[in-house]
């Protein structure tokens, strides 16, 4: 890329549109604001009223109740999306129709042919565009990524992951999209996509997958609330997801990693889904605890670190035209797995094939 037209770009702010006054305010907003190249100047929500007080208290210059109004008024540079996955493919479409790039949240929409023409159209065009999948870029989970593939314990036998929690919604009984399976919400949606993209961040293909899918008999929400999934990578590696999200008064999130001579545990049993990892590796020899050192601001939000991380990613990508990562096609990999999950379930568990995605 011509340099001169860099420094231009780095002389001159983007401008960034946020659309969504949750996660988008909390943590999208305060990424985009702590980056020097970036100047947040629109903020879109549903409710006008709570939107202008919250875009005048955060000193967002313009506010919105209708996204598109918004990108059609303002030369943005950047959209950042936060809202329910049912509602987001409309909005990232226009956004690339218009060549905008795009963060967006997970999962990038309930279906793979969305899904699909989203990343389509982002390759042909060549806009950036990442997904907020936050967890590969905590610090203590680099290093864990970084011990398993240096093999100092030989290579990954069989793995677990097992997240328990109590979900906001389903502690108050909220009617919300977190809890309702057709805007993208319950465990499998919502929160396994996470765990999908990091397990194939950390071991690679997940060739075949058996999915059980769950909730409580009088629970009044259409979203699943258990799964147990059973997991065979590529590698010849095994795996099990037990995950809960209507738990009460517990909270942890625990990786293990068996391996040919030892074992690494990435775990966190606080209320925090961000800082409070632990990192352990046990061998025949001794345990050892790894410290690795959370890098977050203190008394803010502990996902805004991670967040911050993909919002640079995107930032560079924009200016240096250098291709990041999470992106949509990564995406689209989730969305498959989540389908394959959905079938399977369906099929009562059955084995069914997960390698063969293009």
């Amino acid at each position: 890329m011509n340099l001169l037209i860099i420094i231009k770009k780095i002389m001159k702010k983007l401008k960034v549109g946020i659309i969504g006054s949750g996660f988008g305010l909390n943590c999208h907003f305060p990424s985009f604001r702590q980056n020097r190249n970036c100047n947040v100047l629109a903020l879109c929500t549903k409710n006008a009223i709570k939107g202008k007080k919250l875009a005048k208290k955060n000193g967002i210059k313009n506010y919105f109740n209708n996204w598109k109004l918004m990108i059609k008024s303002i030369d943005l540079d950047i959209i950042s999306i936060a809202v329910p996955p049912k509602d987001q493919p409309k909005i990232v479409k226009f956004c690339l129709s218009k060549s905008i790039p795009v963060l967006a949240e997970k999962p990038l929409s309930i279906s793979l042919s969305d899904s699909k023409q989203i990343y389509l159209k982002q390759k042909k065009n060549k806009i950036p565009g990442l997904i907020d999948f936050i967890f590969p870029e905590i610090d203590i989970w680099k290093k864990t990524r970084e011990i398993i593939q240096k093999r100092k314990f030989g290579s990954v036998k069989n793995l677990s992951v097992d997240l328990n929690f109590q979900s906001y919604t389903n502690m108050k009984k909220i009617s919300s999209w977190k809890n309702n399976i057709n805007m993208g919400g319950g465990i499998l949606h919502h929160f396994l996509s996470h765990i999908f993209y990091y397990l194939e961040w950390f071991c690679g293909t997940i060739s075949s997958i058996s999915v059980k899918l769950n909730k409580e008999k009088n629970y009044k929400f259409t979203g699943h609330t258990k799964a147990i999934i059973l997991l065979k990578f590529s590698s010849g590696t095994t795996g099990i997801i037990r995950a809960s999200s209507n738990n009460y008064g517990v909270h942890e999130h625990i990786l293990k990693f068996i391996n040919d001579r030892g074992t690494i545990i990435l775990e966190n049993r606080k209320n925090d889904w961000v800082k409070d990892f632990k990192l352990q590796t046990i061998d025949n020899k001794k345990k050892k605890y790894i410290n690795v050192k959370y890098k977050n601001k203190k008394k803010t939000d502990s996902r805004i670190y991670p967040v911050s991380k993909i919002v640079n990613k995107l930032v560079n990508w924009v200016i240096y035209k250098k291709k990041e990562s999470p992106n949509f096609k990564s995406a689209v990999r989730v969305q498959y797995l989540i389908e394959k999950s959905l079938l399977s379930n369906k099929l009562k568990g059955r084995w069914v094939s997960a390698k063969n995605f293009t």
